[in-house]
């Protein structure tokens, strides 16, 4: 009993000098590592004056619930005269939050290229700082943020710097289709031909999602029409499915139509996937530029067996009726004929 009395007059005493010394003492005391919440919504709200007020109560590199320090918050929302003026007063440019990104990758992810600049012109601050092995190019490049993409290039970011899935902000750009971001990838010397985890390059890319303007930009810029994927695909098989017949021309022209039978590990060419995805229109053009109709791929399927299967009418329409150049093999025997 008397060890508890003497534990309650001592901590009685501690209190009295505590509340003497006045609310800022206290709250340091009991609450060391707490941040006003107030101090991170002046710096979202870009208000300098409140900031100066409070920030003699508090962490410069204090954390809120997001592991985000002040400086976070301000590169996030682009308050470039805040962001200076946390800079001078001690605030680290290199924290990480509970996601692992810097101020620089909010600021990129936002799209702030004068918040970037001047995080870069700061000093200290490692342009290529990489978040599970996404760099702040990768975001911008992602995000279709060219001003950050700009400033980073500028400040020497890796233009061909690779992703956890191999991917290069080349390859963010050609699925976003994004022409200026492409464009000026290219022109700071990003590789073409970059391969991802998959062997996509950013023209399979591109072929996949359509982008025909980026495919143009691509094979002007080399990029390579046959390069195949870990399946064997070439971009303009995945041009074939999705029967996009502007982009299977343009990339039969690159080739001199040349690769149009090209095949992937199935043996499957072009006129397959046309075939088994009944693109009766992207049939003909394929026949017109010479592709091989009774070609077989490891199953000894030729295209209108593909069509037939997959009960597309109009392509098996399109094959039988073929007649300039070689007929369809209305007998051909597949692996299994039943």
């Amino acid at each position: 009993m008397s060890f508890y009395r003497t534990r309650t007059e001592k901590n009685s005493r501690v209190l009295d000098l505590l509340m003497s010394q006045g609310e800022r003492a206290c709250r340091l005391f009991f609450y060391p590592y707490h941040t006003d919440v107030g101090i991170f919504d002046a710096v979202a709200k870009g208000n300098l004056s409140e900031l100066e007020k409070t920030l003699k109560d508090n962490d410069i590199n204090a954390l809120n619930s997001s592991s985000e320090t002040l400086l976070h918050v301000a590169a996030a929302n682009g308050h470039v005269t805040i962001m200076e003026y946390l800079i001078s007063k001690g605030a680290k440019v290199d924290v990480k939050d509970k996601n692992g990104r810097t101020p620089l990758h909010r600021a990129a992810e936002k799209g702030h290229g004068d918040a970037v600049k001047g995080l870069l012109r700061s000093g200290g601050m490692e342009t290529n700082l990489r978040n599970q092995f996404v760099t702040p190019l990768h975001i911008a490049s992602q995000r279709g943020n060219t001003d950050a993409a700009q400033q980073l290039l500028h400040h020497k970011a890796h233009v061909n710097v690779k992703d956890k899935q191999l991917k290069s902000p080349l390859h963010f750009a050609a699925e976003r289709g994004d022409r200026t971001m492409v464009e000026m990838l290219l022109n700071a010397k990003a590789d073409p031909n970059a391969q991802d985890k998959e062997k996509k390059t950013p023209l399979h890319t591109a072929a996949v999602r359509g982008h025909l303007g980026i495919v143009e930009v691509l094979l002007a810029g080399k990029a390579r029409f046959g390069v195949k994927d870990m399946d064997g695909c070439t971009p303009m098989h995945y041009a074939a499915i999705k029967g996009n017949i502007e982009i299977v021309k343009i990339l039969l022209a690159s080739g001199k139509n040349k690769n149009i039978d090209d095949r992937n590990i199935w043996r499957k060419t072009a006129l397959h996937i046309a075939a088994e995805h009944g693109h009766s229109d992207l049939i003909t053009v394929l026949l017109s530029r010479g592709a091989a109709i009774n070609a077989s791929d490891s199953s000894r399927d030729t295209a209108l067996h593909c069509a037939c299967k997959a009960g597309h009418w109009n392509a098996v329409n399109a094959l039988v009726n073929w007649s300039q150049g070689e007929r369809a093999n209305l007998l051909a025997v597949n692996v299994d004929p039943t």
